[in-house]
């Protein structure tokens, strides 16, 4: 088991159950709302804090499958963006991705929307023991600021959440 893997599963103890219902939920200082439902667990700020210790990257909430294998998470960055950067994001962040993560094996780019907004979307695959790891970046602009919502986990793992990871990214509405 990942280093991060083993930690958001230590994390997941300091959970919250607050995302049993679907109804709207705004988080904390992030300016999105959106709609969990019964099967996303909700990390504390505890349980942020334990899972990701260091301050820098840290998100500001943070959802479980009820398997514990695939995490969303929203961070509202301090980075500069404007709404109108959004779609240049799709052409120049991927040679980012590769230059700063090892060993991509695919990685899709694309612009799409949700919520009215319009995301830059990076899903890409990385090697790993057993299956390769999956990461999907979403970002836009929110106040000039960069909004970033990452989901994370495993190419199966995510194959089997991936209902629930999509309702919950599809009900992401930008306040």
């Amino acid at each position: 088991m990942k280093p991060r893997s083993l930690t958001l599963t230590l994390a997941a103890s300091l959970l919250t159950a607050g995302a049993a219902v679907a109804v709207p939920v705004k988080l904390g200082n992030v300016p999105v709302t959106v709609e969990p439902n019964a099967k996303l667990l909700t990390l504390s700020a505890a349980g942020i804090r334990s899972a990701f210790p260091s301050a820098a990257g840290r998100p500001d909430a943070v959802f479980l499958t009820e398997d514990r294998k695939v995490s969303v998470a929203f961070e509202w960055r301090a980075s500069k963006l404007a709404a109108n950067e959004v779609s240049k994001l799709v052409e120049q962040f991927p040679g980012v991705i590769r230059a700063q993560v090892p060993n991509v094996k695919s990685l899709k780019a694309s612009l799409v929307t949700l919520g009215g907004s319009p995301w830059a979307q990076f899903v890409f695959t990385t090697p790993s023991q057993g299956d390769e790891l999956r990461r999907e970046l979403m970002v836009t602009s929110v106040g000039g600021r960069m909004l970033v919502m990452t989901i994370a986990g495993n190419v199966k793992d995510y194959s089997r959440n991936e209902a629930i990871v999509r309702n919950l990214a599809n009900s992401v509405r930008v306040n």
